[in-house]
């Protein structure tokens, strides 16, 4: 409680600042209650940086995963497990791509989240809400760019037979 204390007194520009610093995604879309607690949340979870290295190299080889399998099976197939790491981790803010159909996706960002559930609440850059399994979720962004895969389903591209 003492850091929301902390946070309270700060200015939502000295937050983005901290949000930054700390990889917060959304903080620009965020409150400055949101901030505060997103900050929190990550101060929490504070990882070294080896380990942070590790997941950059995780994350590099599941874009080559999901990109190679997209290639073989004309689907997206990610390794549950390490889909799991990130869903319980997503920070409110991130970007996920979920799927509608069996070849069509859609992107928004999430704007709750129940580990319980295994539900998140996203909203599209249109504002419309929905609320989605974890198992529907394709791909938590965490770089600039989407899998070739995922980027290919939200855009409708697909091989036509």
């Amino acid at each position: 409680m003492a850091e929301m204390k902390k946070y309270a007194e700060m200015t939502v520009k000295e937050l983005l600042v901290k949000a930054k610093n700390l990889n917060i995604a959304g903080r620009w879309d965020m409150t400055k209650m949101q901030l505060i607690e997103a900050i929190v949340r990550a101060e929490k979870t504070d990882v070294d940086e080896s380990e942070s290295a590790i997941d950059k190299t995780a994350i590099d080889n599941d874009e080559v995963n999901v990109e190679t399998e997209t290639k073989r099976e004309n689907s997206v197939s990610i390794n549950r497990e390490q889909k799991q790491k990130y869903l319980d981790s997503i920070q409110i803010g991130a970007l996920v791509a979920f799927k509608v159909s069996e070849r069509k996706a859609k992107s928004a960002k999430v704007i709750k989240k129940s580990t319980k559930q295994r539900k998140l609440m996203v909203e599209t850059s249109y504002g419309a809400t929905s609320v989605i399994s974890f198992d529907d979720v394709l791909w938590v962004r965490t770089g600039n760019r989407w899998p070739r895969g995922v980027y290919n389903m939200l855009k409708g591209i697909g091989d036509e037979e």
